[in-house]
C-alpha cells in the first residue's frame, strides 16, 4: 500500500499491490461519464486492467510457465505502462496527477513480482484477510500496552493463517493451547504451524 515504514524491514524484498494503483486510476476519473471514457485516468485503468486479465489467464499454468510468461508478456507491457507514465504531465494536485506520481514512485515494488511467479500482483487476498481485524480494531479503539499490541497481532495472524488453510479455527485453537500448555518446544510450535489436512 506505498507505506514506506516497510523500506527500513531488513533481509525482505518489497512488492508493490497493483490493485492500490488500479483504484487511483479508478478514483482519477472524471465525474461526467463521457469524459470518463476518453480520460487518461481511463487509458491507464485499461492498463492495470490488462494486467490482471493476463495474471487471471495465467493462474492455471505451473509455476515455471508463469514466470517465463510473465517475462514474455507482462514485462512488455510493464514497460510500456511506465514509459506512458513518465510522458505523462497532468496538473498538480489532481487525482490523475496522484494517480500518475502513486505509479512512478512505487515501481521498483510493482515491478518485483516479476522475479517470482510465487508472488502475487496483488495483496487483496492479505487485505480480505486482515479486513475482520481491522473493522474491529475500530470498535475497540487501542491497545493499552505494546505487548497488547503485539498479542493481538500474534493472534490475529494465527486465526488468518489457520483460515486460509481451510482450519476450523475453534477446533485448531483448542488444540494449539492444549498442546502448547504441555509442551513449547521449537520443534513443537513448528509442528502446530497451520497446514491443511
Amino acid at each position: 500500500d506505498g507505506y514506506g515504514g516497510y523500506n527500513k524491514v531488513k533481509g525482505v524484498t518489497r512488492c508493490g499491490c497493483w490493485a492500490h494503483v488500479r483504484r487511483k486510476f479508478v478514483e482519477a476519473l472524471p465525474p461526467n461519464p463521457q469524459e470518463a471514457e476518453t480520460s487518461q485516468a481511463a487509458k491507464g485503468l485499461e492498463k492495470c486492467n490488462a494486467l490482471f486479465h493476463l495474471e487471471k489467464k495465467l493462474a492455471e499454468v505451473s509455476p515455471e510457465d508463469r514466470q517465463e510468461k510473465r517475462q514474455e508478456l507482462a514485462k512488455p507491457m510493464l514497460d510500456e505502462f511506465f514509459a506512458w507514465l513518465a510522458g505523462m504531465k497532468p496538473s498538480g494536485g489532481t487525482k490523475l496527477a496522484q494517480a500518475v506520481g502513486y505509479a512512478l514512485e512505487q515501481k521498483p515494488y510493482l515491478t518485483a513480482y516479476l522475479m517470482s511467479s510465487l508472488v502475487p500482483i496483488s495483496n487483496n487476498r492479505a487485505e480480505n484477510a486482515i479486513r475482520p481485524f481491522v473493522v474491529g480494531r475500530k470498535q475497540w479503539l487501542f491497545s493499552d500496552t505494546v505487548k497488547g499490541a503485539q498479542a493481538s497481532a500474534i493472534f490475529y495472524s494465527i486465526v488468518a493463517t489457520a483460515c486460509a488453510n481451510g482450519l476450523n479455527i475453534e477446533a485448531y485453537l483448542a488444540e494449539l493451547f492444549r498442546v502448547l500448555s504441555q509442551d513449547r518446544s521449537p520443534e513443537t510450535i513448528q509442528r502446530m504451524v497451520p497446514m491443511k489436512g
